[in-house]
């Protein structure tokens, strides 16, 4: 078999645990093999992976030299061109945005990915001379060979700020079915995310408020929720409507993603009530949805970004408009009464996540467009 050639998958903080879904989405390539580069490794490296720390390859302006001047030392050139690389993907705008100068130096194609927020953020998407994202994002527009935005919505997003729409592919988020996938089913209701504006679970607790007593017989589990004393002010004030509510529920605190298969596989709804926030954060396709899908879970969620590319409404689950708490209720109490009804939602979302969003085809998929834009 023909060694796989080299890619640079650049991503600047590199195996962030909340950004796992990176490294899988190279986990099914034969023809190339991502070596990744970066300046910050906040997690343990996969087996088997290779990443590089361009720290210490910069010259005497040092990582600020390359990040916001795009200064390439003799090192950083001779240490990346050794690997004989035939193309740069970069996973977000921002990193993007760093790699665009390697790109150019190194005379690599480039592709990036979107995700969510670095197309949808003020701060991301406003006119400023101070950052680099910013101040290099019409230049990597106009020069990078493929723009993979993750949703429909995200390629909306960017088209409206002005990416050029020949150049963009949507790529849409994955999860491995052979990780998610149905288990023995409880009366089990589960939110997992950040809680944050965007996450939407503030509309979430207004829901389960007005259910109350309803939810008898259910376990409400809600996952992401940080320990007291290091919460800022808008998550205490959910934990403060939740004391005040009298909704018994499971707060089941920070879950790593390797032991979220267990919670989805045993719930019978899963519930994404997902917003923009007010700094105009916004998500691309929570995967969230996909992997509750993969376990057979119906899915109570919002009207919002991705989501409506992957949940339809009535036959894998109910959606609701952006902070509607009321129709959320709603929709979660329809589920809660007709449980047959939920579990062949459930079944429904399962066939669809497999067929349309599974990792290994989009996967293979990735491989493709990268080894189109190298010519190879």
């Amino acid at each position: 078999m023909t060694k796989p050639q080299t890619i640079l998958a650049y991503c600047d903080k590199m195996f962030t645990p909340s950004e796992s879904f990176i490294p899988r989405g190279y986990s099914a390539f034969e023809r190339l093999k991502p070596i990744y580069i970066g300046h910050t490794i906040n997690g343990p490296v996969p087996e088997g992976a290779e990443a590089i720390d361009l720290t210490p390859l910069h010259g005497t302006l040092g990582t600020s030299g390359f990040k916001q001047f795009g200064i390439i030392s003799k090192q950083l050139e001779a240490e990346l061109k050794a690997l004989n690389p035939i193309a740069i993907h970069a996973s977000f705008g921002k990193s993007g945005a760093y790699a665009l100068p390697l790109a150019k130096r190194l005379g690599l194609p480039l592709a990036v990915t979107y995700y969510g927020g670095d197309a949808t953020k003020t701060s991301n998407t406003k006119n400023s001379a101070f950052r680099v994202y910013n101040r290099r994002r019409q230049d990597l527009w106009n020069e990078a060979d493929l723009i993979l935005p993750c949703s429909d919505f995200i390629q909306r997003e960017l088209l409206a700020k002005g990416a050029p729409d020949d150049k963009m592919v949507v790529h849409h988020n994955t999860a491995d079915p052979a990780k998610f996938q149905p288990g023995e089913k409880e009366n089990l209701l589960v939110f997992a995310g950040r809680w944050s504006p965007k996450k939407g679970i503030d509309t979430l607790i207004q829901a389960l408020t007005k259910l109350g007593p309803e939810l008898e017989g259910w376990t409400v589990r809600l996952c992401g929720n940080k320990p007291a004393g290091e919460r800022d002010a808008f998550e205490q004030g959910l934990h403060d409507q939740l004391a005040a509510s009298g909704v018994n529920v499971d707060l089941a605190g920070w879950v790593p993603a390797d032991e979220m298969p267990k919670h989805w596989a045993a719930a019978k709804i899963a519930c994404v009530p997902s917003k923009r926030a007010p700094s105009g954060d916004a998500e691309g396709l929570p995967l969230v949805c996909i992997e509750a899908m993969l376990s057979g879970c119906a899915l109570a969620a919002t009207r919002h970004s991705g989501i409506v590319e992957c949940v339809e409404h009535g036959e894998t689950g109910y959606l609701c408009d952006e902070g509607d708490a009321d129709t959320l209720a709603d929709n979660l109490r329809k589920m809660l009464r007709d449980p047959d009804g939920t579990a062949r939602m459930g079944q429904a979302g399962l066939a669809r996540a497999r067929e349309h969003f599974n990792l290994q085809k989009q996967s293979r998929k990735l491989e493709d467009h990268l080894l189109r834009i190298a010519g190879v």
